[in-house]
């Protein structure tokens, strides 16, 4: 029995090449025909969905790497500058401006993330209109009216850095500790905006 080997190249696309419909339904007449269950199809195709993501999620994080390192590299900056005690023992003042540059970096570094989740999630939509045109050319290969339900493989190989929040590799200790006062010294100032806005109408 051979693998399947129609998980798309193209990670952007988000619908079937004519190619791997035609193998697919290929693929599915023949299988009807032999009454071959539909289940192998389905888990090789999850398995191969499964590694193509890998394969994805390990291409972005080496060419993001520099930005994901300067995510971190200004997270530790930023609890330097709001943590660490002065040597007078008296409260630091803020750093407006290694905030709004560390903002920045955080907010590139989750604008790339939630655009790869995206190519994740098209290719895994590939996987279950595979599977579609499999089962449609099984059953009237077989003569069958309905067939058992055999999942939905790409869905399935979803988990949850694709369908989570895009905060990948932001768990270490000096990044969520950067990020809890990234959003606490922003808060203030984004509500004081909001109050001039709603005062000048």
């Amino acid at each position: 029995m051979s693998e399947v080997k129609s998980v798309p190249a193209d990670y952007g696309r988000a619908r079937l090449t004519t190619r791997t419909r035609w193998r697919a339904t290929r693929r599915g007449r023949r299988d009807g025909r032999a009454g071959i269950g539909t289940e192998h199809y389905a888990r090789q195709l999850e398995r191969g969905t499964r590694m193509a993501l890998d394969d994805l999620m390990a291409r972005f994080l080496k060419e993001r790497a520099e930005v994901v390192g300067r995510v971190h590299e200004e997270s530790e900056r930023v609890v330097t500058e709001y943590d660490a005690p002065r040597e007078d023992g008296r409260r630091r003042e803020d750093v407006p401006a290694a905030l709004a540059r560390y903002g920045g970096w955080v907010a590139q570094w989750r604008t790339e993330v939630t655009a790869c989740q995206q190519r994740g999630r098209a290719l895994a939509a590939c996987a279950d209109q595979e599977l579609a045109h499999y089962e449609a050319a099984y059953a009237r290969a077989a003569r069958v009216e309905e067939l058992p339900p055999a999942g939905n493989p790409g869905t399935a190989a979803l988990d949850e850095p694709w369908t989570g929040p895009p905060d990948w590799l932001l768990d270490a200790v000096v990044v969520s500790r950067a990020l809890r006062i990234l959003e606490q010294r922003t808060r203030p100032a984004a509500a004081g905006a909001g109050r001039g806005e709603r005062g000048n109408r």
